[in-house]
């Protein structure tokens, strides 16, 4: 019956349809399909009409040809997903015990992510010798009046029985269906307006108002420009543009997305002793994944870029991961100067339409880099030779959505699948990736010096218990104090960090105990002085402050803890004449206020700049000479086995901020701590110290990396449906593990509510399960058949593997 047959991956999120599936391919179609590509087809007892990937082409199978479907129709022209990627996905699935699917739209963006149409229309031959049903008739005169969407078709033709109707017809060979492909771009394209001949302005037959007359200068001076820059520069309606389009005195084209003008390149530095030998190895090492640990400051982007300049010039691309989108801003500007413009950048702040612009310019091969956080790693790439991970230590390299992936680990097995290099660099590298050294599995490149010859800054640890007894209540101490007076006389920048957004931590009540809390999610909310209201940072909702407290009647009510907010209005007060500014999640919550703070603290306009941990990552600011991390405490004592290690990456790299130009820089610490010995390591920027003792402690408790620990959270708007399934599901592999329980290969935990019961009106129950290494694939196998072999009404599943995220 069918030449050849295809493999599919179905766009479905059911847990039970999660396997590949054959389908059959019509002979008129056998030239069109191909690995990669999208199709659609029929699929279950009401034949639904739905996508799916083509995974593989095969010409024999095991299935009877009467069991196979056909595909309908094949969506891409070209493949939507390649090889290489196409075996990432099934690595991904195995690795993280997520669905195909979930792997599936990590590799495509969303304005193509299966966004086609079914259209269908009625052949132009005569069928009045084709016999149809009375239902078939009736279906087939609605066709037959033009060409319609499937979508349109089901609202006009409402009975349950239209998928076997269609096929029927179709059988019949009346009717065609076809697949309205939305990956053309149509919706993204962008609008240009050029003058279809230039003349004086008497020339033009039309009435010279002013809107006209200010179009058609503008347009002999920019020739062809973006509609909507038209509309917004000159403040003129479209309808002008309209009527001049109707005139044909403008034209109008179509382009996915206009030239950029072209960057100024900047010459390469010359690199010192250290880098020269990090670049050659990297190139020459039969290795293929390296960490580069270089203190801050030690030049490691100058190491990158000389990297990429190889691969450019053997016509191949590069990744450049960043975890934060200020940082995105920073290394575009800083590559674009060395690279020009064939970069394309991947955040979260970009629009569908420019996520889909800048994945096309990857997919032609119009750009040599693609930089950007976490999801740049699954940029469409055609020759990729070197994957650079900055920061490499940061939480953020890790997804908090299914699939829960872990970014270093999907660039090291991409590394093996398309022989390219992992560049992983770090002042402060995590434990896993420094575990992996140990073991040679990556090999370490150090950059000891830092670059420019810049010294490594002073730092001084601040008892804050003794400013209490001194009679400074305040968050910044008499020593802080002085060093953030004296950069401001001399014209230097400050950074103080505080990792607590808001104004303050939490509402008291001092009389009752009452504490402000979110109806809709187990945890306080933060006061935030802009709009005098409370904010939950875990569902967003808000409400108005109150200063009588709702359980009492006391007018006791309180803040305590500061935030971000109250350490700017106290550093406002302390210094009139500095201009502060302020960087967290809340002040940066428009499109380009990344860039625009990023900006205005490069040239000098911001004298102080208040921030959480968005600050710790990266910034490269010459004039810094002060820093201030104001409470050291706040990760120590977090419930999570890797709190001291965050607290260490937090404070060392917030310190490397300041001195990295030719002036001396100062750090003071404030701890109530200040012998503890993760904030002194921080202080003597002693790594190997650190990392030697916190791996003694994770081996000695049976924390990772020595062990697999993870996390399966149930989640449900119902409470009782939530611990219910919880303890069902765990009842059912405590049978199934119970032998390698026995061996101690496994230790299970009984299920427990999360530290954040409530999340948004939904419950969460944690199930907790530590596995040894060689025991972990057996043991994912047996949480997939527990956990994912069908759908749970009402219920979510979570399942995290050593990582906090939930």
């Amino acid at each position: 019956m069918y030449n050849i047959c295809v493999q599919l991956i179905l766009n479905n999120n059911s847990k039970s349809t999660d396997q590949l599936y054959t389908y059959g391919v019509p002979a008129e179609l056998e030239e069109k399909v191909q690995a990669g590509k999208r199709v659609t087809v029929n699929f279950g007892r009401n034949r639904h009409i739905i996508d799916g990937l083509i995974v593989s082409v095969s010409s024999s199978w095991d299935i009877p040809d009467n069991k196979i479907k056909s595909i309908i129709d094949v969506i891409d022209d070209m493949p939507v997903v390649s090889l290489e990627m196409i075996k990432l996905i099934s690595w991904i699935r195995e690795r993280y015990v997520c669905k195909y699917s979930d792997a599936v739209k990590l590799m495509i963006p969303s304005m193509i992510k299966y966004e086609h149409s079914i259209l269908i229309s009625a052949k132009e031959e005569l069928f009045a010798e084709i016999s149809l049903s009375e239902k078939e008739q009736s279906l087939f005169e609605i066709i037959k009046n033009g060409s319609i969407e499937l979508e349109k078709l089901k609202k006009i033709y409402a009975g349950k029985d239209i998928y076997a109707l269609l096929d029927s017809l179709k059988d019949k060979n009346i009717i065609d269906m076809t697949s309205s492909e939305q990956q053309s771009g149509k919706r993204s394209y962008e609008k240009l307006l050029s003058l279809r001949e230039y003349k004086t302005i008497d020339e033009y037959d039309i009435n010279k108002t002013p809107s006209q007359i200010k179009i058609i200068n503008y347009l002999k001076q920019n020739k062809k420009v973006n509609i909507k820059k038209i509309v917004n520069d000159l403040d003129v309606s479209q309808a002008v543009i309209n009527n001049l389009l109707k005139k044909e005195i403008l034209t109008q084209d179509l382009v996915l997305y206009e030239e950029e003008e072209e960057t100024k390149k900047e010459e390469a530095l010359m690199l010192n002793e250290e880098q020269t030998y990090a670049c050659e190895d990297i190139l020459n090492s039969k290795n293929n994944v390296f960490l580069l640990h270089g203190v801050t400051g030690s030049g490691k982007t100058e190491v990158y870029m000389n990297v990429i300049e190889h691969y450019r010039k053997q016509n191949k691309q590069s990744i450049v991961l960043v975890p934060e989108i200020s940082l995105t801003v920073q290394t575009i500007k800083r590559f674009k100067k060395r690279f020009g413009n064939k970069i394309a950048v991947f955040h979260s702040k970009l629009g569908k339409k420019e996520k889909f612009i800048q994945w096309n310019k990857v997919y032609n091969k119009e750009v040599d880099v693609i930089i950007g956080a976490r999801s740049a790693i699954f940029a469409p790439v055609k020759d990729l030779g070197v994957i650079i991970i900055d920061e490499e230590h940061e939480d953020s390299y890790v997804s908090s959505t299914t699939p829960k992936y872990d970014t270093i680990e999907v660039a090291i097995r991409m590394s093996v699948i398309l022989n390219a290099k992992v560049v992983l660099g770090s002042a402060t590298p995590s434990l896993n990736t420094y575990s992996m050294v140990l073991k040679n599995q990556v090999e370490l490149l150090e950059l000891n010096q830092r670059a420019k010859n810049s010294e490594m800054p002073d730092v001084e640890i601040i008892d804050m218990s003794k400013e209490l007894d001194k009679g400074n209540n305040t968050i910044i101490s008499e020593k802080l104090y002085e060093s953030i007076r004296l950069s401001l006389g001399k014209k230097e920048q400050v950074i103080l960090f505080l990792n607590k957004r808001g104004y303050s931590g939490f509402v008291s009540c001092k009389k009752c105990g009452y504490v402000a809390k979110c109806d809709h999610c187990d945890v306080s909310m933060t006061y935030h002085i802009k709009g005098n209201v409370l904010k939950c940072h875990y569902c967003g909702r808000t409400r108005i402050m109150t200063y009588t407290c709702p359980k009492c009647g006391s007018d006791k009510i309180e803040q305590f803890s500061a935030g971000t907010q109250q350490v700017e209005n106290l550093v406002k007060k302390l210094f009139p004449k500095a201009n502060t500014a302020r960087m967290d999640v809340d002040s940066m919550s428009g499109k380009s206020s990344y860039e625009n703070i990023y900006n205005d603290f490069k040239d000098g306009k911001i004298d102080i700049l208040i921030g959480t941990q968005m600050l710790a990552k990266g910034f490269d600011f010459p004039e810094v000479t002060t820093v201030g991390v104001l409470s050291a405490d706040a990760l120590l004592n977090l419930p999570f086995y890797n709190s001291s290690e965050k607290t260490f990456q937090l404070i060392t790299q917030v310190s490397g901020r300041a001195g990295r130009g030719n002036k001396k820089g100062k750090v003071f610490i404030q701890t109530y701590e200040p012998e503890n010995y993760i904030i002194n390591a921080a202080k003597n920027n002693d790594y190997e110290m650190f990392m030697k003792e916190e791996l003694r402690l994770r081996k000695e408790f049976a924390f990772p990396p020595f062990i697999n620990i993870i996390n399966i959270c149930v989640i449900s708007k119902n409470e009782k449906l939530a611990v219910d399934t919880a303890n069902e599901k765990y009842n059912e592999l405590q049978i199934k593990v119970k032998d390698m329980v026995k061996e101690r290969m496994v230790l299970l935990y009984r299920p427990i509510p999360h530290s954040i019961y409530k999340v948004n009106d939904e419950y969460r129950i944690n199930l907790f399960l530590k596995v040894s290494r060689r025991s972990l694939q057996y043991v994912k196998d047996i949480m997939r058949t527990v956990y994912l072999d069908k759908d749970i009404e009402n219920i979510k599943i979570s399942i995290n593997i050593n990582t906090d995220t939930v």
